[in-house]
């Protein structure tokens, strides 16, 4: 009797086709996230406008500029206020962005940036400073970042 190294045909068989059924499922997993890459955009772009209104913010405590309507610079722009915090139109001044893809819309009820690639995507960011009653309040700021029916990505 000769001692037989290696593997049988059905073994390499047996062992390709559980490779393919891993892969099939494995797969589609990792095939698109642009959608997901979308999503992370526009967190980051809510995470630049809460930052930006802060900033102003304590700039604004600092000048006493909390009355209703106000004005500060930062270098040399002026950023208009709502009891200390930006107003709609002059958020965007506060917040740089320089991604293409990203446009803002201040012509509306809330001040908004949109993630112009979004397929049939609600890609968006809002902010609205009308909710400022006093300077007890703060401006609303939300992220959609889910397409209609879709589970996750814009």
């Amino acid at each position: 009797m000769s001692n037989n190294k290696g593997f049988t045909l059905i073994e390499l068989v047996i062992v390709i086709v559980i490779l393919g059924i891993l892969a099939a499922t494995a797969a589609p997993k990792f095939i698109d996230l642009t959608g997901d890459a979308r999503s992370a955009v526009m967190e980051g772009v809510e995470g630049s406008v809460n930052s930006a209104t802060e900033i102003v913010h304590a700039k604004a405590l600092i000048e006493g500029q909390t009355a209703e309507n106000g004005t500060i610079n930062i270098g040399d722009t002026p950023i208009e206020l709502t009891y200390g915090y930006p107003t709609n139109a002059s958020i965007e001044l506060a917040v740089e962005i320089s991604d293409d893809a990203i446009t803002f819309d201040a012509s509306g009820a809330a001040a908004t940036w949109t993630h112009s690639e979004a397929t049939g995507a609600n890609c968006n960011v809002t902010y609205d400073s009308s909710s400022i009653a006093n300077t007890e309040t703060r401006p609303t700021i939300t992220s959609v970042t889910e397409a209609s029916g879709a589970v996750e990505g814009c």
